[in-house]
């Protein structure tokens, strides 16, 4: 499947559309609607990386972490800074740090 008809499916599939699809990619509102509207500042100059992220949206791995089935976007949370704040998030984001499916820095 295109990447292109999977971000339009995950927009219609989610509750809060383009902002919700946003936030599990990890990127702004704006920038999904933007890569959407097609035209001369659409899809023609949509970096890799945001193509990597629309596919990453389709493809479930098994967390270790939670111990079940998780979006594969979600694994570029371990490359974020540990979450002082929360004491659940930092457990998981500490066995994240261990995980074979931690991104390479650089790469999320």
């Amino acid at each position: 499947m295109d990447w292109r008809a999977i971000l339009h499916r995950e927009i219609e599939l989610h509750p809060r559309g383009k902002a919700g699809v946003a936030e599990r990619m990890g990127v702004s509102r704006a920038y999904v609607s933007r890569a959407t509207s097609g035209g001369s500042s659409g899809y023609s100059d949509v970096p890799g990386d945001f193509i990597r992220r629309v596919l990453d949206l389709e493809s479930d791995v098994d967390c270790p972490a939670i111990g079940t089935r998780a979006p594969r976007a979600e694994c570029r949370k371990a490359n974020q800074p540990a979450p002082t704040h929360n004491p659940l998030a930092m457990r998981i984001w500490r066995e994240c740090q261990r995980c074979p499916l931690k991104p390479l820095e650089g790469k999320t």
